[in-house]
């Protein structure tokens, strides 16, 4: 290292192997990250559901949640698992059920807490909620067609290379979780274990 340079890079989290990416094939060219609503400079992670237009060569994230504690119909606070891409007035559901996030308190450093409207709907701890797309729509907001290749920095003029199908998925190794719905619109093209 030359003498008078200080690097202070912080390392960039890997997941452990999560997929096997042997088995892995990448699409052709970069998509343009779209996505105002994820935080400048945080990292988009390897695997996380992403949905892809040809035409305008942009790229949408699917958000997705993973319940950390039980939740009981009619409660408002819900416990989610850390490092998740949702941000406040996103409206989260099953397929049945939506609430409208409120708040986020990231104080906690095992789960995170949101503050919802009134969910009517029992949820059990690691089931899978998905960013809807009204706050009275069951359907999700975007539909996950590929899936992101490599950890991917959130700054203007990112792109996004894809993923057009990798076997073998370990969803419980996934920093962004994946739901049913995304499961079936990624088709056979991507097995999950």
């Amino acid at each position: 290292m030359p003498a008078g340079i200080k690097y202070d890079l912080k390392p960039i989290l890997t997941l452990a192997e999560a997929a096997r990416f042997e088995t892995c094939y990448r699409l052709s060219g970069g998509f343009n990250l779209d996505d105002d609503k994820l935080v400048q400079g945080t990292y988009l992670p390897s695997l996380a559901p992403i949905a892809v237009d040809f035409t305008t060569r942009k790229v949408k994230v699917v958000k997705n949640v993973v319940i950390a504690e039980a939740f009981a119909t009619g409660g408002t606070s819900l416990k989610i698992k850390k490092n998740s891409l949702i941000c406040v007035d996103m409206h989260i559901g099953n397929g049945s059920k939506v609430a409208t996030i409120e708040a986020i308190d990231k104080s906690n450093a095992e789960y995170d807490m949101l503050t919802i409207t009134a969910l009517d709907a029992n949820v059990a701890i690691g089931a899978v909620l998905f960013e809807a797309s009204a706050a009275g729509g069951t359907a999700p907001k975007h539909k996950a067609n590929f899936l992101n290749y490599a950890a991917t920095k959130v700054e203007p003029g990112a792109s996004v290379t894809a993923i057009g199908q990798i076997f073998e998925i370990q969803k419980s190794k996934l920093q962004t979780p994946i739901s049913t719905k995304d499961e079936e619109s990624l088709g056979a093209r991507f097995m999950f274990v």
